[in-house]
């Protein structure tokens, strides 16, 4: 049997039947079998021979599945004209065999019917028995809650929760739909007051994601073609596999194109646009979406936001007038539709509670024209009952925070058998295994670029190509990377010209350490991985900003670079406890991997090419106040540092490098000898195995830190946390840690190497 309908009636179906004999297509997928589906490289060239953006050029592709004949009309001659030259050019793709041999009976269920959907029933008709299952009401509708505003209508489904949950009703049970954007910053802030836990389940495109950001903000000004991006692509490994996979997918349609691939920008992203990712529910929280699902009769289920809309409007490509002529369904038709939809699955849930407002902010609403004649009702809080204000500052004390372990196959056979581990993932490992769960195992990844971020990665384009450019032509390369990564709104050029001279301050103070020292061989943007010893396919991976090498006739001496646009210190004594580990991670990372031979540390250091921190003192200016040493970890090797900077027992551009009058380094200087790093490299490898162990055993627990001697709102693994509204956080979690002295961790082992 062959099952026509949305993901989600075929997740029911395979719920309720783990073996069966169906076969399942989406409408869409079935359109393709029995008309057609388009080249991959339709679309392309479309955009091309028109000149259309590739939103219309999408438009019109999905406007010709009915174009067959021709017509007197103008937009729809032109569309047939289209059709005949997509088939003359092989871009429209027929599968003979699926109607030669279609014997299957087939059921389609989940969609409403349009005249669309009768075309398709009457087409297959002629080949097979089409069943068409339409959704009969179960339940009746009898009354509507009405709030004066958003903010009291979220009030009403916050206090109702606490309700069903008081009387025993499991929070798994419990679910909101027909939500929307204007909802968000509600829900988050009065859920969040009632401590009632919550998750969004609306669909998020793969663009939000900073891995597709990354890729899009690299071939948007990228000569290479498409066949060309793979070097670049390993450096994405194990930000996000699965949208990588996904990002692939997209560039495979355009590997035969022999163009630069910032020629193909905009329909790369568009097609990257048309991807999301499918819901999912979460267990032990409200799971909120903004669409009208199914449901289970023992679910309670609060339907909000039930205001008078106009999903449909005369604004697609083809006219209403111009559905009329090949018979499709016009916007007023379709309204009609999807109000007897809305009803049917409405009434399809048996505990269904309704609501609707009349403001938010100044905007005003009225109430769905389908619930006029329901009873409206008005609610009676219980603000002023002692039930409420136990509810308001108590955290409900019927919900429990505390993270449940998942099966260790389970959680494998989630991620494929396979995850990546970052210095980033384990830095928020250690800060809270919690976090480190939500974002690296569910891969729940909120981003925004920020105006930050953008500068960062501009700053980052520059160095890099200066550097490979040996310092040549940096003025232009600064221009091009700065119009590359800056639009052309009024804040974003507000900054440019200033951005600019800090560049070429930057890159100048560069060329002038460099000519003072015998690193001159460069890796940059360069990508490591290492395969972990563990019950599952981990590898440490890292993508290091520049990497120097000097090679001294028998050894390779090496030397991390990470560009910080930001503040960020170095501090050893929490190495122990995860922390601060990025350069030495990176060290490792190099020591381990086999790609430079006889490797041997040199230094490490952060290149502050912007400090947020850096901020006027009075008297003095601002390059008396601004530090733009190296900041890090050096050998403490005479003989080597003399290679790295040959003025460094004068004036060096390492900072916490003093030396004595009598050649002996001052106590509180940066430098340590090779078992000083090979101590510190045991603590990076001990680290890495307990976050292979806590993975392996599934134990995230939500754990932020605290030093002892801090301030109680000095958390580890709290600040800037973005899934605050699904943890619930409380003093009892927070682990306290010791901070170690440095001399404890590395032994009176100060000695010269040399």
């Amino acid at each position: 049997m062959i099952l026509i309908c949305p993901y989600e009636i075929k997740e029911k179906y395979l719920e309720n039947s783990k073996i069966h004999n169906y076969k399942f297509y989406t409408l869409e997928e079935i359109k393709e079998k029995i008309f057609f589906k388009y080249s991959p490289l339709a679309l392309y060239k479309v955009t091309s021979k028109y000149g259309l953006k590739p939103t219309i050029a999408f438009r019109m592709l999905e406007s010709l599945y009915y174009i067959d004949q021709e017509y007197d009309n103008p937009k729809l001659k032109k569309l047939f004209d289209l059709k005949e030259y997509l088939t003359s050019n092989n871009l429209i793709i027929k599968d003979d065999n699926f109607l030669k041999f279609l014997t299957d009976e087939i059921v389609i269920e989940g969609y409403p019917k349009t005249k669309e959907l009768t075309k398709i029933i009457d087409f297959l008709a002629n080949y097979t028995k089409v069943t068409y299952k339409e959704l009969k009401p179960k339940y009746e509708l009898n009354e509507i809650y009405k709030f004066e505003n958003i903010d009291l209508e979220v009030n009403f489904v916050a206090e109702s929760i606490l309700k069903l949950i008081d009387s025993k009703i499991d929070i798994n049970n419990i679910y909101i739909i027909n939500s929307n954007s204007d909802y968000i910053s509600k829900i988050s802030r009065i859920f969040s007051l009632f401590g009632i836990p919550f998750k969004f389940n609306h669909k998020k495109k793969i663009t939000m994601f900073k891995i597709t950001k990354d890729f899009l903000n690299f071939i948007k000004s990228s000569d290479l073609k498409v066949r060309e991006l793979n070097e670049f692509l390993d450096t994405l490994k194990g930000k996000n596999d699965f949208i990588l996979e996904k990002i692939i997918g997209v560039l495979n349609k355009y590997y035969s194109l022999d163009e630069p691939v910032k020629s193909l920008y905009e329909i790369i992203y568009f097609d990257l646009k048309r991807i999301s990712l499918k819901d999912e529910k979460y267990k032990n929280v409200i799971n909120i979406f903004d669409t009208i699902k199914s449901f289970k009769d023992d679910d309670f289920v609060f339907a909000i936001s039930n205001n008078e809309t106009l999903k449909y409007k005369d604004n697609d490509y083809l006219s209403d007038s111009e559905k009329r002529l090949i018979d499709l369904d016009t916007s007023y038709e379709l309204n009609s539709i999807d109000d007897a939809d809305i009803l049917n699955k409405y009434e399809n849930i048996k505990n269904l509670i309704l609501s609707y407002k009349l403001h938010n902010n100044d905007d005003e609403y009225n109430i769905n024209h389908l619930f006029e004649n329901l009873d409206i009702k008005e609610y009676e809080f219980e603000n002023n009952s002692q039930k409420y204000n136990d509810y308001l500052f108590a955290n409900y004390k019927m919900y429990d925070n505390s993270y449940k372990k998942v099966d260790f196959i389970d959680l494998k056979n989630y991620l494929d058998g396979k995850l990546n581990l970052s210095y980033s993932s384990m830095d928020q490992f250690f800060k809270c295994k919690f976090r480190f769960y939500l974002n690296n195992i569910l891969k729940i990844e909120p981003y925004e670029e920020t105006m930050a971020i953008k500068i960062g990665n501009m700053f980052h384009k520059i160095l890099e190509r200066t550097l490979k450019n040996d310092y040549q032509n940096y003025l232009e390369i600064i221009d091009e990377e700065t119009n590359n990564f800056l639009s052309s709104n009024i804040k974003e050029r507000f900054y440019a010209s200033k951005l600019k001279k800090e560049a070429i301050k930057i890159i100048e103070r560069l060329k002038a350490n460099n000519d003072k020292s015998d690193f001159k061989n460069y890796e940059f943007e360069k990508y490591f991985e290492i395969p972990l010893n563990s019950k599952m396919n981990i590898k440490l991976v890292g993508f290091i900003d520049k990497i120097l090498i000097f090679n001294d006739g028998i050894n390779n001496y090496i030397i991390v670079i990470d560009y910080k646009t930001g503040a960020y210190s170095v501090d050893l004594s929490k190495v122990k406890d995860g922390f601060s580990m990025q350069l030495l991670l990176y060290l490792y990372l190099i020591t381990k991997a086999d790609v430079v031979k006889n490797p041997k540390v040199a230094g490490a250091y952060i290149d502050h090419i912007l400090d947020e921190l850096k901020t006027s003192e009075y008297g003095k200016k601002y390059e008396d106040i601004v530090d733009d040493r190296l900041d890090g970890l050096t050998i403490r090797n005479h003989e080597i540092l003399k290679h790295i900077d040959q003025f460094y027992d004068v004036k060096s551009y390492l900072k916490g490098i003093r030396v004595k009058n009598d050649g002996d380094f001052y106590s509180n200087s940066r430098v340590y000898s090779e078992h000083d790093f090979t101590l510190l490299l045991d603590l990076v490898e001990k680290n890495i195995k307990e976050v292979i162990k806590s993975i392996e055993t599934c134990s995230f627990e939500i754990n932020p830190k605290r030093y002892l001697g801090t301030s109680p709102d000095e958390v580890e693994g709290c600040s800037y946390c973005p899934f605050k509204e699904v943890c619930y956080m409380t003093a009892s979690n927070i682990k306290l840690l010791k901070k170690a002295n440095l001399d404890e961790i590395l032994g009176d082992t100060n000695e010269l190497d040399n």
